[in-house]
């Protein structure tokens, strides 16, 4: 049975007649630069996003992250490193940081002269928090991301790639924060940014040594392959540790749901309001009750 699934899916699952490395390759190196329409395109990003973030409107933030000229540079540098092309890595390190700081300063101007405060920034806390789970939508979504650009036909994947691995956002978000002076939305944001931009580099990385791309100098380096996995243990650790404790909230608040129903259920009706509080590794709720005979 097995082999017979084997021998169905290999004709199938062939990528050589559906590739074009060549092409990829151009299309990549256009596309790693901070100059012509992707600095109007990188502008209007920017205020899309903010405004998106700052009205909480999901919509809006999408259209951000799909005009967003951000993954060019870091296609740039997973595929440089696997071609050995250090001047490829050094001009898309340039052109990235070029970007993030212009996205940063933007945002933080437009939070701070903005009249519009919310009181529950959901869309803006959704970035500063970033889990394992982040990491695996960065590494699966760069990888249909290299897939699609050596693809003969593009199709709409990298749009949805785009909107996976949400990379302006997280940009903007930091931007909200230094407008605060709030390192919570600092750094959880930069940490999300981190993960989305190495592992979609990592993905376009893998993808370019399995596609079979051309190197510039036909030379391995040991030592980079351990600086690689180096980084990503680092990179990952956090993300774990954040992954367990969204985990152990989202128990407890589903422990309190429970509880509430149960109390519906037995027709008690004493609770009147609630609030669910998460501080570090601990989680207690308020109630605001109106009978002091509570159940076990």
């Amino acid at each position: 049975m097995l082999k017979r699934l084997l021998k169905y899916l290999n004709p199938k699952a062939g990528l050589n007649e559906y590739l074009d490395l060549e092409g990829a390759s151009a299309s990549i190196r256009k596309n790693i630069y901070f100059h012509g329409p992707n600095v109007y395109i990188l502008a209007f990003a920017v205020v899309i996003a903010s405004v998106g973030l700052n009205v909480n409107s999901i919509p809006v933030i999408i259209g951000a992250m799909l005009v967003s000229p951000l993954m060019g540079p870091i296609l740039g540098i997973g595929l440089s490193l696997e071609i050995n092309d250090a001047r490829l890595l050094k001009v898309s390190l340039k052109n990235l940081a070029i970007m993030v700081i212009i996205s940063i300063v933007a945002s933080t101007l437009y939070f701070i002269l903005t009249p519009l405060r919310l009181v529950n920034p959901s869309e803006l806390l959704a970035r500063t928090n970033p889990t394992i789970y982040d990491v695996i939508i960065a590494l699966v979504g760069g990888m249909a991301g290299i897939m699609a650009t050596c693809g003969k036909e593009k199709g709409t994947v990298l749009s949805g790639v785009a909107i996976a691995t949400a990379l302006m956002p997280p940009l903007c978000t930091i931007g909200f924060g230094v407008s605060q002076l709030d390192p919570h939305y600092i750094f959880g944001a930069l940490y999300l940014f981190f993960i989305n931009s190495v592992f979609i580099a990592l993905a376009t990385y893998l993808g370019a040594k399995y596609l079979g791309f051309a190197k510039v100098r036909n030379t391995e380096s040991a030592n980079r392959g351990r600086i690689i996995t180096l980084a990503i243990i680092i990179i990952i650790i956090p993300s774990i540790y954040s992954a367990v404790t969204v985990v152990r909230q989202t128990n407890f608040e589903r422990s309190v749901d429970n509880f509430l129903d149960r109390a519906a259920t037995l027709q008690l009706n004493y609770v009147l309001d609630h609030n669910i509080i998460h501080e570090g590794n601990d989680s207690r709720v308020e109630l605001v009750v109106s009978n002091v005979n509570l159940p076990s």
